[in-house]
């Protein structure tokens, strides 16, 4: 890919600067292209390269033909929340929550789902098993979906517990129902990239192609032995993850 030519280079780097000293606060609107055309001594379309550089990092988005703004504040996804519950939650609830946000989570169970290979190895039960999967769409109301969260469950933890069948399966989710009954749980992810297929973009809510986020967790119980496996896809502008680690 050809190099944008260096003077949009340097507007989008002036541009940079005041964003991240403050000058230019989140949500604010960058000035008009006219204006910063004049203000350059340049074309428009040379001022047009530039912000599209300012997109391209991350730092501004566009807003149809309104302009463009300096990108608002991206809600976080502690990787700690799966960990912890809060009154009702656990996971993606608690995060958002801390934020100020109200989430929602749409849920869809399909029971007796023959297992696909990739499921079905690191459940470590012959493909084709009937297994239980639990499909949530998840975000904040008043925009965009924020991921997509499938999960799928060993049938020996199905047997033992006929409550994850339903829609509320208690405060605290299945996590907490599973460390009543004595398991002590610890995570794993895998944590990848790649363009969103037809059927997420139309549920997440992006242009086909988009970038994605995905993320295959595997939760393993004292014997090393997994109980359940959950895969993500989450649009790449829409929610950051933080991973924490100790020494």
């Amino acid at each position: 890919m050809a190099r944008p030519p260096a003077r949009a280079e340097a507007i989008a780097d002036e541009l940079a600067a005041q964003i991240e000293s403050g000058a230019l606060v989140p949500g604010a609107w960058l000035p008009p292209e006219r204006e910063l055309a004049q203000q350059h001594g340049v074309v428009r379309s040379t001022v047009r390269r530039a912000l599209d550089i300012l997109v391209a990092r991350g730092l501004a988005v566009r807003e149809g033909r309104s302009g463009v703004r300096v990108r608002p504040p991206r809600p976080h996804r502690d990787s700690l929340d799966i960990t912890r519950r809060e009154g009702q939650w656990r996971g993606f609830h608690v995060s958002m929550t801390r934020q100020g946000q109200q989430p929602y989570t749409q849920t869809t169970i399909r029971e007796d789902l023959p297992a696909d290979p990739i499921v079905a190895r690191w459940l470590a039960v012959p493909a084709g098993t009937p297994i239980l999967e639990r499909a949530r769409r998840q975000g904040v109301h008043g925009q965009p979906p924020k991921q997509l969260s499938t999960t799928w469950f060993h049938p020996q933890i199905t047997e033992r517990l006929p409550i994850l069948r339903q829609l509320d399966t208690g405060p605290g989710g299945a996590h907490s129902r599973l460390e009543e009954i004595g398991y002590q749980l610890y995570f794993e992810d895998t944590v990848t990239c790649r363009r969103a297929l037809p059927e997420e973009s139309e549920r997440l809510e992006i242009a086909a192609g988009e970038p994605v986020l995905t993320i295959w967790r595997r939760c393993y119980d004292q014997n090393d032995h997994v109980v359940e496996v959950t895969f993500r896809v989450i649009p790449g502008d829409r929610l950051e993850q933080i991973y924490r680690y100790t020494s």
